[in-house]
């Protein structure tokens, strides 16, 4: 019997016509953002080289191409989950703790499924962040070291519930793997540049453009009405 694959059957040539793309990806990749990356290789060498006893020597020596691919997942994603974001009726925006000018004395509540910020500071971004979800009904609150049981718990108490993670490339695509893994709607928002103590030893705020989650908001809530 002549079984026919219900999805996608590799060719004899897939792998050289795969290759091939992957280097015309990346060649063009660097051409159009090698601005944005061009201090990643740099940084890997140094990790690499830093032999002190630390939890995240893998994160730091993340190669240059992993990043352009976590980019493009993260494009792909926000893309995918698009439609059924904009269908639920809840909003949750998880923040990292590096968005806080106070980072790590942020003055935030401690709670049990995520901080809370309390608005303390007019210029920091965490601040702004939770003055605009008010104005959507949208709920705001630091990520948890257990990020997947931090999003389930949310979903569990919601009847429809989407996401909207900001964070670093790398760490927002995990998030946003987790989220659709545990079948809750994601879109994301990749900080502008990284301020926390994994890869500055003076941790500072990170930022990231807050008219992205402003348009995603607005967008979904236009849509409902």
């Amino acid at each position: 019997m002549d079984y026919q694959p219900p999805t996608y059957r590799l060719g004899q040539d897939f792998d050289r016509k795969l290759s091939a793309f992957v280097q015309a990806m990346l060649s063009s990749g660097w051409e159009i953002f090698g601005e944005e990356f061009s201090k990643v290789e740099s940084f890997v060498i140094a990790a690499k080289q830093d032999c002190r006893e630390r939890d995240d020597h893998q994160l730091r020596r993340t190669e240059k191409p992993i990043y352009l691919l976590e980019a493009i997942s993260y494009k792909l994603y926000d893309e995918l989950n698009r439609e059924a974001f904009n269908h639920t009726k809840d909003t949750l925006i998880i923040l990292p703790d590096c968005l806080s000018l106070h980072n790590p004395d942020c003055l935030k509540d401690d709670r049990k499924w995520g901080d809370l910020c309390l608005q303390c500071t007019a210029d920091c971004q965490a601040n702004q962040v939770s003055e605009l979800a008010e104005r959507y009904g949208a709920k705001v609150f630091f990520s948890k070291r257990k990020l997947e049981e931090q999003m389930k718990h949310y979903a569990e108490r919601s009847d429809s519930l989407g996401i909207v993670g900001v964070g670093c490339l790398l760490m927002l695509v995990n998030g946003m793997r987790k989220a659709m893994d545990a079948g809750i709607p994601v879109r994301g928002v990749p900080l502008a540049f990284t301020g926390c103590e994994h890869w500055n030893e003076q941790p500072f705020a990170s930022c990231f453009p807050l008219t992205q989650l402003e348009a995603i908001l607005r967008e979904k809530y236009e849509h409902q009405h």
